[in-house]
């Protein structure tokens, strides 16, 4: 089956709603070099809106600022 992005962004913040882990989730480099990561957490900069979250690491890349 086809998703829309709309769709999967609106699971994921569904997801992030229940608040399994805090209900904050952030897009990050991983702590190890291993690639990327979108997860819930309680760490300081994470965000209740996963899209917010996913914007403030594109609108840092696009002001050539990696973390």
């Amino acid at each position: 089956m086809k998703h829309t992005d709309k769709e999967l962004l609106d699971y994921l913040q569904k997801k992030n709603d229940e608040k399994a882990h805090g209900g904050l989730c952030m897009l990050r480099d991983s702590d190890y070099g291993k690639g990327w990561r979108l997860h819930e957490t309680k760490r300081v900069g994470a965000m209740r809106n996963v899209r917010r979250a996913i914007g403030i690491v594109i609108d840092r890349e696009k002001r050539g600022r990696r973390k």
